[in-house]
C-alpha cells in the first residue's frame, strides 16, 4: 500500500476510531504547540476519519500556500468541513462564489448597502445603553450581508428577524467554536437545516414576488441571482437564490463579526490607539465624509489595528485536501503527498513565531502584511487573510465593513468598558476567535457640536 505521506513524518498516536479527538477538541491551539515541541515541525495527526498532516516550519507553510488548487484543494476540504452541518444541497453548487463577486465595479454598491446597514445599526442603539460586543456586532453583520446578498428588503421589519433565525440554524459556527454542538445534527439527520433552507426560499420568493408586482429594480445580488437562473423553472430558480445567498452569508458572517468586534475591543483596551483613529477620521471626514471609497482608503491607523486584532485572534484551521499525488517541502525535506490525506497548519499556533508578536501593537503591521522590520523568516508564517493564490477575496470587502463600523460607531458614540478580560475560549478550532466571556460595554450618544 502507498504511503499517504512518503518519507513518514513523525505519527501521534490515538485511541483507535477517533485518533487524537479528545485532546484536539479540548484546546487546539495548546495541543498542537505541544505536538510540535515534541515532533518537530512536520507529523502526522490521525482525527476521527480525518488524517491531517501538519506543518509549521516557515518552507512548509510557504509550500502550502503554493500548493495548486487542483492538487490540493481549499473548497473540496472546506466543502468536506462544512459538510458535516450543512445540507447536501448546499454544498452542490459553487463554493468559490466570492471569487465572482468582489470586482472594483461592484464595490461602491456594497460600500452603499454597508453604509445603510451601518446607520440603521446606530439609530437603533438610542442615546445611552449597554451592549455585548460580539452580539451587537454579530447583528449588524447580519444587516451589512443581507443588504449585500439580498437587497434593503432583507433588512426590514417583516423580514430581518426570520432571516437571521433561519440563518442561524444554517451556521457551522457552533462546530468551530463548540465541537460538541456537531452532535444535535448528527441526530436529527440536518433536518432542521433543510427546513430553515426551504424557508429561506419561502422568503427570497415574497420578496422577488413583491418586486414583480411593483416593478422596483434595485439592480442588487438578488436581481443578479435571478438573472444568472433566469433558464431555470422559477422554483429551481429560487432555490438555487436562496442557496447562494447563505452561502454567501456563511463566507461573510464566518469571520467578520468577530474581526469586527476585536477591533472595536481593542481600541478600548488600547485608548491610546483608539484616540488616534478617532483623530484620523474627524480629520479626513471633515474633507471626503460623502466619499465613503476615499475615506476608508486613508484610515491607515484603523487599518493597522484591524489587521493585528485579526492576527492576534486567528483561530483559523488551514486545510487542504489532497486530490492527486503532488509534492510539499518542509524543513529541507521533500514530502510526496497521495490523495486521502489532508495538509494543515493551524493559524494560533503560527501567528505568534517571535515574543514580540504575542502582544497587540499595529506597527506589527503595514499594508495588511507583518512589517519588514518585524524581520520573519517567511511571510507566510503569519497570516490573516491568507497568501498568494490561497489568500481570501472577500479581503478588501470584510475591512471596508470594519472600518466603517467602527469609525462610524466611535464618531457617534463613547463607549466605556464593563469588561474585565477578553479571551478566546481554549476549545475553538476555526475561523477568527469569538469570546470565552460576554464583552458588554457602556455607550453614550456623543453631543453634535
Amino acid at each position: 500500500m502507498t504511503a499517504l505521506v512518503d518519507p513518514a513524518p513523525p505519527r501521534v498516536g490515538g485511541v483507535p476510531g477517533l485518533g487524537a479527538a479528545a485532546p484536539f477538541l479540548r484546546n487546539p491551539t495548546a495541543y498542537l504547540r505541544a505536538l510540535r515541541a515534541r515532533h518537530g515541525d512536520a507529523f502526522m495527526l490521525p482525527l476521527l476519519h480525518f488524517r491531517l498532516f501538519f506543518v509549521f516550519s516557515p518552507d512548509g507553510l510557504r509550500s502550502l500556500y503554493e500548493l495548486a488548487e487542483a492538487d490540493a484543494s481549499f473548497t473540496e476540504a472546506t466543502r468536506t468541513l462544512i459538510g458535516f452541518k450543512l445540507p447536501a444541497e448546499m454544498l452542490e453548487g459553487d463554493l468559490t462564489l466570492f471569487r465572482h463577486l468582489f470586482t472594483p465595479e461592484r464595490m461602491p454598491g456594497f460600500l452603499a448597502q454597508m453604509r445603510a446597514a451601518v446607520d440603521d445599526g446606530l439609530a437603533g442603539l438610542g442615546a445611552a445603553g449597554e451592549i455585548e460586543v460580539f452580539a451587537h456586532m454579530k447583528a449588524l453583520v447580519h444587516r451589512i450581508g443581507f443588504r449585500c446578498w439580498i437587497g434593503r428588503e432583507a433588512t426590514t421589519a417583516p423580514y430581518f428577524a426570520r432571516l437571521v433565525a433561519l440563518f442561524e440554524r444554517l451556521d457551522p459556527e457552533e462546530a468551530f467554536v463548540r465541537p460538541s454542538g456537531l452532535l444535535r445534527t448528527i441526530v436529527t439527520r440536518k433536518a432542521p437545516e433543510r427546513r430553515a433552507l426551504r424557508e429561506t426560499e419561502a422568503i427570497l420568493g415574497e420578496i422577488w414576488a413583491a418586486r414583480q408586482r411593483t416593478g422596483v429594480r434595485e439592480d442588487d445580488m438578488l436581481e443578479r441571482l435571478h438573472g444568472a437562473y433566469a433558464d431555470r423553472p422559477a422554483a429551481e430558480r429560487l432555490a438555487r437564490t436562496a442557496r447562494d445567498v447563505m452561502i454567501l452569508h456563511l463566507a461573510s458572517q464566518t469571520n467578520l463579526y468577530a474581526a469586527l468586534s476585536w477591533t472595536f475591543l481593542n481600541l478600548l483596551r488600547f485608548p491610546a490607539h483608539g484616540a488616534t483613529v478617532d483623530d484620523e477620521y474627524a480629520r479626513l471626514a471633515a474633507v471626503d465624509e460623502a466619499d465613503d471609497a476615499r475615506l476608508l482608503s486613508q484610515l491607515w491607523h484603523l487599518e493597522r489595528c484591524a489587521y493585528e486584532s485579526i492576527r492576534l485572534a486567528q483561530r483559523s484551521l488551514t486545510l487542504r485536501k489532497v486530490l492527486r499525488p503532488c509534492t510539499l517541502r518542509s524543513d529541507g525535506v521533500t514530502y510526496t503527498l497521495q490523495p486521502g490525506v489532508y495538509v494543515a497548519t493551524l493559524l494560533s499556533v503560527t501567528n505568534t513565531p517571535l515574543p514580540e508578536l504575542e502582544r497587540f501593537d499595529p506597527s506589527h503591521m503595514d499594508r495588511g502584511r507583518i512589517a519588514a522590520a518585524v524581520g520573519l523568516p517567511a511571510r507566510e508564517v503569519v497570516s490573516t487573510f491568507g497568501h498568494g493564490r490561497h489568500a481570501c477575496v472577500g479581503e478588501h470587502f470584510a475591512m471596508a465593513a470594519i472600518k466603517l463600523a467602527v469609525a462610524r460607531h466611535r464618531a457617534a458614540f463613547t463607549f466605556t468598558p464593563r469588561f474585565h478580560d477578553a479571551a478566546p475560549p481554549p476549545a475553538q478550532m476555526g475561523a477568527v476567535a469569538r469570546a470565552a466571556a460576554p464583552c458588554v460595554v457602556a455607550y453614550a450618544r456623543k453631543t453634535p457640536n
